[in-house]
């Protein structure tokens, strides 16, 4: 069904479900390495790509590495929006909240969680 939303309630509710999937990749990966390889591995890894740490959980899918290359770039531009470095690329929110969605059930059952 398709209707008119003049609050946007549903671009807004896509955006934070693509913020708080940042957040819970991030709290998972951190606890994942920690867990599985120690802290002063999580260190040096820390600051590195989320394509690298799966790569450490020992993740080798290429589509999902691909995709979650994909929300990570998306996610950048939402949260960190610069409005003169436009990248011209136009998304839909609630495609991109599906993405993120997708991306966390893929990610918890790669990982037996």
């Amino acid at each position: 069904m398709i209707k008119y939303d003049p609050n946007h309630n549903s671009f807004k509710q896509s955006m934070i479900v693509v913020v708080f999937t940042g957040m819970w990749l991030e709290a998972l990966l951190h606890q994942e390495i920690v867990f599985k390889h120690g802290v002063e591995v999580f260190k040096k890894y820390d600051f590195k790509s989320y394509r690298e740490k799966l790569a450490l959980l020992g993740i080798a899918d290429t589509d999902l590495l691909d995709s979650v290359d994909s929300f990570k770039a998306t996610r950048k531009e939402l949260v960190h929006e610069k409005a003169f470095f436009d990248s011209g690329e136009i998304k839909v929110a609630q495609k991109e909240a599906e993405l993120a969605h997708k991306i966390m059930e893929s990610i918890s059952h790669a990982l037996g969680n």
